[in-house]
């Protein structure tokens, strides 16, 4: 059985796809605690680059996803899923399963080795600023409003690192609760 590899710029995407994921629901339980519901959540994005790399990297990730033989792709979409992550690369979503003991703690999906502060600016609404030292290293910052305990949108603009160039990034985003069940 042949090792699945996937080129630097697919880890680039999954990156930003996680750093997407921690920008939409992370929070420190000493400085705030956000109502929402647990379980199974889906968040869409739409990210641009000035450039245009981060686009064509997606593509590629997308194009390597496709042509792996189905027993391969189904061993990558189940190692993430026991992470708790199902990720759509055509539709731009990802899904991520998150308790309420997570909640409760404070510990909400987060990439590792970003540090965020949160902070209230309206009755549900939020604005965030990220650093993260993972590679490549990311910043930036964004707002976020709660329409429900079960659905937010939210932009963000960011500066990460792309062949080497400092890149510029813009995205948007959406999440919504799917269903208690994350199983």
């Amino acid at each position: 059985m042949q090792d699945f590899k996937m080129s630097a710029k697919p880890t680039f995407v999954a990156t930003l796809c996680a750093a997407a994921l921690g920008l939409s629901l992370s929070t420190s339980a000493e400085t705030l605690k956000l109502d929402v519901e647990p379980g199974l959540w889906q968040h869409n994005f739409s990210i641009k680059t000035a450039s245009g790399e981060l686009e064509r990297a997606m593509q590629q990730a997308e194009q390597q996803l496709a042509s792996m033989p189905a027993a391969q792709r189904q061993m990558v979409e189940k190692m993430m899923a026991s992470q708790g992550v199902s990720l759509d690369l055509k539709g731009s979503s990802i899904q991520v399963c998150l308790t309420q003991q997570e909640i409760d703690r404070g510990q909400l999906p987060q990439q590792d080795g970003c540090e965020q502060q949160i902070s209230q600016t309206g009755d549900n609404s939020y604005s965030f600023t990220f650093s993260c030292d993972t590679n490549p290293p990311t910043s930036g910052e964004g707002d976020m409003t709660f329409s429900s305990r079960k659905a937010y949108s939210g932009n963000a603009s960011f500066t990460t690192e792309v062949n080497g160039k400092a890149e510029q990034m813009t995205m948007q985003q959406s999440g919504k609760w799917l269903k208690a069940d994350c199983g």
